[in-house]
């Protein structure tokens, strides 16, 4: 690591350590590399998982790596898990609660949600042979549950964009599913569908409160889920999206470098932040009516 290096992720830390970030699903996959990432750059990070002990376990094994990692440690990393059932009000609310507690233990009220928790059918397949209960279990978790934990969590985000005069950012982990439809897999294409929509409502209303609304596409990431699906099976290695891109586009987009992408739809591995960047001058941030809404950025 450059001297360089060092003081711009020292910078970023002292920018951070005020702004906690919510990682739901946060223990596995893409939600462990994006918490890790969070942590990393110095942001007070709460992570989620279905367990308490497996959310408190993921969460000390983070702090622990970042604490000692030999290129650039972070110094007392703060990372605490939780358990969520976002299927469950009551499981939502007390999330709810722990965020609040947390804000103020570390001086680092809720700035960043990450919606990242979901599941996919076990099969693939035509909708009349996917069983009911598995396909409504989808769309529970991916669109309902996400909904119940930005629903609880908003008044918060909003009184602390009013209170600090700065902007608090949504990321939903959305698909190429949602955007274009996977037939194989309905119901989760229908939930990452729905997803735009609540954007779409949430960037109309909290625009001028200071929200802002990011659709973000992870690719395809290697993981227990997507290598439960028999679509990926024909994947090599050089076929899965690189855990550090979504790391990357997530990381700039909570830092509001991004801002003028609100409400619209990007996607790690092909849109970096340097392209988007560039892009976003011709952007008006709040404004949607230059074809770029979401739903609409191609694949």
């Amino acid at each position: 690591m450059t001297a360089a290096d060092a003081g711009g992720r020292a910078a970023g830390s002292a920018a951070y350590a005020h702004s906690l970030v919510l990682v739901t699903g946060g223990a596995r996959g893409i939600g462990r590399h994006l918490a890790e990432g969070f942590v990393r750059a110095g942001y007070p990070v709460l992570l989620t998982a279905r367990g308490d002990e497996s959310a408190q376990r993921a969460a000390g094994e983070i702090a622990a790596a970042a604490g000692a990692g030999a290129s650039a440690p972070v110094l007392s990393p703060r990372v605490r898990g939780t358990a969520l059932d976002q299927t469950d009000p009551a499981s939502v609310a007390a999330l709810a609660e722990t965020v609040e507690a947390l804000g103020r233990e570390w001086d680092a009220p809720l700035c960043v949600l990450v919606n990242n928790a979901g599941i996919v059918e076990k099969a693939e397949g035509p909708v009349w042979e996917i069983d009911a209960e598995d396909m409504a279990a989808v769309l529970e978790t991916n669109l309902v549950g996400a909904f119940r934990v930005t629903r609880a969590l908003l008044p918060g985000l909003l009184a602390t964009a009013e209170s600090s005069g700065a902007p608090v950012r949504i990321i939903d982990l959305n698909s190429g599913s949602g955007a274009q439809g996977t037939s194989a897999h309905a119901a989760y294409s229908a939930s990452k569908a729905g997803l735009f929509r609540l954007a779409q409502s949430l960037v109309d209303y909290g625009h001028e409160r200071g929200l802002r609304v990011f659709e973000m596409a992870p690719g395809v990431i290697e993981s227990d889920m997507t290598k439960s699906m028999p679509m990926h099976d024909h994947r090599t290695a050089a076929d899965w999206t690189d855990p550090a891109d979504v790391v990357e586009l997530a990381l700039t987009l909570a830092s509001g470098e991004l801002d003028a992408w609100t409400g619209r739809f990007v996607r790690a591995g092909r849109d970096t932040p340097a392209a988007l960047r560039e892009a976003a001058s011709g952007l008006i941030p709040g404004d949607l009516s230059d074809g770029t809404r979401v739903l609409t950025v191609p694949m």
